[in-house]
């Protein structure tokens, strides 16, 4: 069994999204990139496989107890809590473009798709008494509300705080994927391992302008309404595209 860091996020809560719609506007959001935002990086683009809404992350193990009952608590839910499961289907699109802080829209690391639709209250309503029964049981973490831009991009920003829940957001742009390994800035022990052949390299993150990006997509309806029809807990970490892409799902429960 892997050896989990004291509290190393590990697993997500999550509601899957794909649809043709979505796959083909992020198939036109790349082309607009590579033709006339050069500065964007192309390969912080997600892949619509791994498209997703996160209701909460969790630090578990990645074969043992608290994961296996992390599991059971999910396939248990219907009957354990019914209040929370939803009485009629929910149908959400995603429109437009953001960025977790405005302030940063300049130096941006990571954009997300606005969730829309006429249901997206009940959706609001279901992802904080999710989020909120996973927190009591002890497998979500309770200060997991973490921006994009200060963590990976598996760790979405799942709760801003306690008060105004889930920050339901769909990324579709994260710089983490587009990081570059680049020497080290030049000093005497970066000079003595040039001089035996080794060459010192640290992993950037680039940020980018996203305000042209931001208006110009405002309107855009990048995925049409659809029913959301599961909620899963997923292995944090991308596929890869061999095993299918995405993210591995360990467990779910069908939606209404």
């Amino acid at each position: 069994m892997s050896r989990i860091r004291s509290g190393q996020l590990t697993h997500f809560l999550s509601i899957p999204l794909a649809s043709p719609s979505l796959t083909a506007s992020l198939s036109a959001l790349r082309k607009d990139i590579r033709t006339d935002m050069p500065s964007i990086p192309v390969k912080a683009i997600r892949p619509v496989a791994t498209i997703h809404l996160t209701l909460g992350v969790m630090s578990l193990d990645t074969a043992g107890p608290r994961l296996k009952a992390a599991t059971e608590a999910l396939l248990k839910l219907p009957d354990s809590a019914p209040d929370i499961i939803l009485g009629a289907p929910i149908q959400i699109g995603l429109k437009g473009l953001s960025v977790f802080d405005r302030s940063t829209t300049s130096n941006a690391n990571v954009v997300f798709a606005n969730v829309h639709g006429e249901d997206i209250v009940r959706l609001q309503e279901f992802a904080n008494k999710v989020n909120r029964y996973f927190i009591d049981l002890g497998f979500v973490v309770d200060d997991s509300v973490k921006n994009d831009n200060n963590n990976n991009g598996d760790r979405d920003s799942s709760r801003k705080a306690e008060k105004e829940g889930v920050v339901l957001h769909a990324t579709v742009l994260n710089t983490r994927y587009a990081s570059e390994l680049v020497p080290v800035a030049n000093n005497n022990e970066g000079d003595v391992n040039r001089k035996k052949g080794k060459i010192k390299y640290q992993k950037v993150r680039p940020s980018f302008d996203a305000t042209e990006l931001l208006a110009k997509f405002e309107n855009t309806v990048f995925m049409e309404p659809i029913h959301i029809d599961k909620l899963a807990i997923c292995k944090m970490g991308e596929r890869k595209v061999e095993d299918g892409g995405g993210y591995e799902v360990i467990a779910y429960i069908p939606l209404p």
